[in-house]
């Protein structure tokens, strides 16, 4: 498979979410039409808010579409750092209200803990995933995938597992995160960046020996990946 991402183009940020949600959404539609069910998992933080908005109103089965985040702060689901938060202001607020919304964070009294809880969980997921949505930083690190994070060389090895606890150096709060294998069992990727840093930052990771944790998605040759980037 000759997996070269796709890199579209939108002038303004209001029409990329326009875009994105319609796109998104007819993934999801053509998911149920040919399998009788879908699966979303979306990131968090400030840029994907208008479009998870759309994306939430749009008319699809949604008791059939399970939704999960791709990454979460083990913080209480009404803390405003947390990811689940934003979801139930945007996505979960309309229509995708009655999807199967499976929480990241947990009961747990830590990451680390909650982890084997979630593993548990996400091994009774249809698999693969209909589509993944994922962010990027700055520092181009995609889900909550840190290079300086301790756990990340196991995480980009695993084979097996769908989550993993990290607890970056150069972020807030300790995390939980699909996997790399997790995320690329998946039918499609959707990359949703804004701002011309983050233009930057992508064409470097795109580079042949690039290093960047969201290196791993743009050179994988499992699952097609679309770019969606504007200023």
């Amino acid at each position: 498979m000759n997996n070269k991402p796709t890199l579209i183009l939108l002038p303004k940020r209001d029409e990329l979410d326009q875009v994105l949600s319609r796109d998104i959404a007819k993934i999801l539609a053509t998911s149920l039409h040919n399998h009788g069910n879908a699966s979303l998992a979306v990131s968090g933080g400030s840029t994907p808010e208008n479009m998870l908005s759309l994306l939430g109103r749009a008319p699809l089965d949604w008791p059939l579409v399970q939704t999960l985040l791709v990454d979460e702060r083990w913080v209480a689901n009404d803390h405003a750092s947390s990811n689940e938060a934003m979801l139930r202001k945007t996505l979960l607020k309309g229509a995708a209200g009655t999807s199967q919304y499976l929480p990241l964070k947990n009961n747990a009294d830590s990451a680390e803990n909650g982890q084997h809880l979630l593993e548990a969980e996400l091994d009774t997921l249809a698999w693969p995933l209909s589509l993944v949505h994922l962010g990027m930083g700055e520092d181009g690190h995609t889900a909550s995938w840190f290079h300086d994070a301790p756990e990340y060389q196991a995480l980009c090895a695993a084979h097996a597992q769908h989550c993993f606890a990290v607890q970056p150096g150069s972020a807030p709060y300790p995390r939980i995160t699909l996997s790399p294998n997790a995320v690329f069992n998946s039918e499609k990727i959707v990359i949703h960046i804004t701002g011309r840093a983050k233009r930057e930052v992508l064409e470097k990771a795109l580079s042949k020996d690039a290093d960047y944790p969201i290196s791993m998605v743009l050179h994988q040759q499992q699952v097609p990946v679309d770019i969606y980037w504007a200023p």
